[in-house]
């Protein structure tokens, strides 16, 4: 498989794993996807999508611990490293034309 083939899944396991997160009205945050991502991992068999779901874990787990400024987020240098959850409702969200 060709690394440009491997990124493709990590991205198409992570999309599982958002979605179901989303459909079962889970918590959508780092740790969140990190745990339904391990409960898939769990259970595959494909040794391609073991890799990816591997990869897609360590991904996260490492840009979970970089600093706000080092993910490219302009004016978040006061945000705490250890905040690990994704923005789904609030001021900057409209709920209303949340679709899921």
């Amino acid at each position: 498989m060709s690394k440009n083939e491997t990124d493709k899944l990590v991205n198409i396991v992570i999309g599982e794993a958002v979605l179901a997160l989303l459909e079962s009205d889970d918590e959508v945050s780092f740790d969140a996807l990190i745990g339904q991502l391990q409960e898939y991992l769990l259970d595959e068999v494909d040794s391609k999508r073991r890799n990816a779901f591997q990869t897609a874990i360590s991904d996260i787990h490492h840009y979970k611990t970089q600093p706000a400024v080092a993910r490219g987020l302009k004016g978040s240098s006061q945000v705490s490293r250890t905040r690990s959850w994704l923005p789904i409702s609030g001021p900057e969200i409209d709920n209303k034309a949340r679709k899921h």
